[in-house]
């Protein structure tokens, strides 16, 4: 697979997330103009560029599809279930198919058989129905004709036979409408632009459309002369080739012409012909605001340097304070001001909005209700949201399978919650939104909520807990994250089997997140997913346990108290219950997990952190400060140690243990 083709496999992967979204709109409101254009120029572009590069299936397919929306646009063919259920599919197949692709999976054909067929005999039936006069009126207003001049400039020079995707973009444009074209070629035979005057009823957008795959290749002049058809004018015609022969090609001239032609031929009416002064301008490398792709291995090798960037700064800072330099040490200030400045520009460049996701859970919401015979309502707010696109992948599984239990066994049939005094459809909700650094996702539904009862003696019978264990609601709310454990009366192809509460928690746990569940019965529940916004870089609070430092995440401490080490001196158990400030708090001991053999001091700070709406303590020798900790992986020895999620590098050079809190606790056993 060349270049050319991941591209377009790249580019057309969001095409169709574009295209759900769009299709989607149309669902709801299928009378609405703008998501109708966007679904018909989406699989225009689609079409063209699949030929282009090789995929004929895919083009044959959206060709068909194409013509079916192309009927809808003309008033003969209403927007039904059946034509938004038949497009999904197929471009979920074509989805399906790329994704391998792009995975490197050569075994994959593009066979498109079946949706192919199922096409083409919808397209027969809407044919026949046109043919026997039966046509339905969608209130659509075609495009009336205008003139346009396009001027096309490769960043380099294109040779006529390397096949370049240009050459055949600028041919396309002949099946537009009336066309006049030129290339212009250097002293050595490279075509360096193409000037072309079209009259066309294709709107603008859909022109720009045939060069989304290699706008980065080269600049787009693209501007409206006047409407209607000027290429039937001979005078204008003549200013064309004048224009397109000319030394100056001062496009000027042909504006004056087209607008004193334009007025000419208004005898049936006044209208004032505008000649776009600025036109749409793509450079991909000149313009400040244009938007460049880059691959992420480019991002994260800048975010890796900047983090030895970090290590070295801390180092200065740890030789100014050890010399007693004042001047170094005012320096290492600045840079410290500047290495954190670089460290968030950078982290934002990786980030990509959540809204390509949100059109996914749009679907799952669709299918499965309309499977299970529900309506159910998806909303969606703060869609602008960024997060890491890596996040974004590793957290599309578990909110699906979030929203999948709230459609399955969450929102009620209509006739139940006709019966609760509830509204026919259901909602399920995602938020999003950013709080210093940390990404904020909370998916909610207005369903049957969570049945404590049945989670306590689900959690009993399968000895998760003892039938005289007292349990906050929190702690009841978190057992449905052990595994096996699901209180669902019937198991269905959706959910049931209690694989997967467990899985969700493990990757958020994993991104060092948390996720903290609110439930009333009968009303609905609540999940608040919490994630950092760097996995690389974290600050944290540096702490010394007899010789060996450790970094506990900031983002997890509540607060920090002092107590006498004797109140943790209770046999050799690792985990006890301490009173700390007049409450009893679960505390680990690092002293004692560690084995430490040293004298204890005779006072320990215990570091409340919190996750999942639980508090437990650490308790540690002494607090060595605030830290910026660049995460490093750690070798064989510690890779069975879940608690310790890597190293980082100190100012002194020696090494600290980044700790995971939330593995510290998973299975840590206390005693009163």
């Amino acid at each position: 697979m060349d270049n050319n083709q991941k591209r377009f496999i790249e580019d057309t992967l969001d095409l169709l997330n574009e295209l759900d979204e769009g299709l989607l709109q149309l669902e709801s409101n299928p009378l609405a103009i703008a998501p109708l254009e966007q679904v018909f120029r989406t699989m225009h572009t689609i079409k063209g560029a699949a030929s282009m590069f090789g995929f004929e299936n895919i083009s044959r397919l959206a060709h068909l599809l194409e013509t079916l929306f192309d009927k809808v646009r003309q008033g003969h063919l209403p927007v039904s279930d059946n034509l938004i259920s038949l497009t999904l599919q197929a471009f979920d197949r074509v989805r399906d198919l790329l994704g391998k692709k792009n995975k490197g999976d050569t075994t994959q054909s593009d066979n498109l058989d079946i949706h192919l067929a199922l096409a083409s005999q919808f397209l027969k039936d809407v044919e026949y129905a046109a043919a026997t006069a039966i046509g339905l009126s969608t209130g659509y207003n075609k495009n009336s004709l205008a003139t346009y001049l396009l001027q096309v400039k490769p960043t380099i020079g294109i040779s006529e036979q390397e096949n370049h995707p240009l050459i055949f973009i600028v041919k396309d444009l002949e099946a537009l409408g009336t066309i006049k074209t030129h290339q212009y070629k250097d002293d050595e035979g490279y075509i360096t632009d193409w000037s072309v005057v079209i009259a066309t009823s294709i709107p603008r957008s859909e022109i720009e459309s045939y060069f989304i795959f290699v706008e980065h290749e080269c600049e787009i002049l693209l501007e409206q002369l006047a409407d209607g058809n000027l290429l039937q004018e001979v005078e204008f015609k003549k200013a064309v080739d004048d224009y397109h022969q000319g030394s100056a090609r001062n496009p000027e001239e042909l504006k004056i012409c087209a607008s004193w032609l334009s007025e000419k031929s208004t005898s049936a009416r006044k209208q004032n012909t505008v000649v776009e002064d600025a036109g749409i301008q793509r450079k991909s490398k000149t313009q400040d605001d244009t938007v460049i792709k880059v691959s992420k291995h480019k991002i994260d090798d800048l975010i890796n340097w900047i983090s030895e960037l970090i290590i070295l700064q801390a180092q200065l800072l740890n030789i100014a304070q050890r010399d007693r330099i004042a001047a170094l040490d005012e320096i290492t200030e600045r840079m410290e001001t500047v290495t954190n400045h670089l460290r968030d520009t950078s982290l934002e460049i990786g980030l990509v909005p959540i809204e390509a996701l949100v059109t996914k859970f749009k679907r799952l919401v669709r299918d499965l209700s309309k499977q299970q015979g529900k309506k159910i309502n998806f909303l969606s707010k703060g869609t602008e949201t960024e997060m890491d696109k890596d996040v974004i992948e590793m957290m599309t599984a578990p909110i699906m399978h979030l929203i999948r239990n709230a459609i399955d066994h969450g929102v009620e049939t209509p006739e139940e919650r006709s019966l609760a005094g509830k509204p026919e459809y259901g909602t399920i909700k995602l938020k999003a939104y950013r709080s210093n650094t940390f990404i904020n996702l909370v998916v909610s539904d207005d369903g049957k909520g969570i049945d404590t009862r049945k989670v306590l003696q689900k959690a009993t019978e399968r000895g998760v807990i003892k039938p005289d264990d007292e349990l906050t609601e929190q702690e009841i709310f978190n057992l449905i994250f052990c595994s096996s454990l699901s209180t669902a009366e019937v198991i269905s192809d959706v959910s049931g089997r209690g694989v997967g509460m467990d899985v969700v928690n493990q990757r958020i746990t994993e991104l060092r997140g948390s996720i903290l569940i609110s439930s009333t019965e009968g009303k609905g529940t609540s999940f608040h997913i919490k994630l950092p916004l760097s996995r690389s870089i974290i600050d944290g609070l540096l702490v010394l346990v007899d010789t060996t430092h450790y970094v506990i995440p900031l983002n997890v401490i509540e607060r920090i108290d002092r107590i006498p080490y004797t109140s943790l001196d209770r046999e050799n158990h690792v985990c006890v219950d301490v009173l700390v400030n007049e409450e009893l708090l679960p505390v680990f001991s690092l002293r004692k997990k560690f084995y430490s053999t040293a004298i204890p001091p005779k006072t320990t700070d215990i570091i409340s952190v919190g996750f999942n709406g639980v508090t437990k303590g650490i308790a540690v020798d002494s607090i060595q400060g605030k830290i910026q900790a660049v995460l490093k992986p750690l070798g064989e020895h510690y890779q069975q140690v879940d608690f310790i999620s890597g190293g980082t590098i100190l100012g002194d050079g020696t090494m600290a243990l980044v700790l995971d809190p939330q593995r510290l606790f998973k299975e840590s056993i206390f005693v009163n």
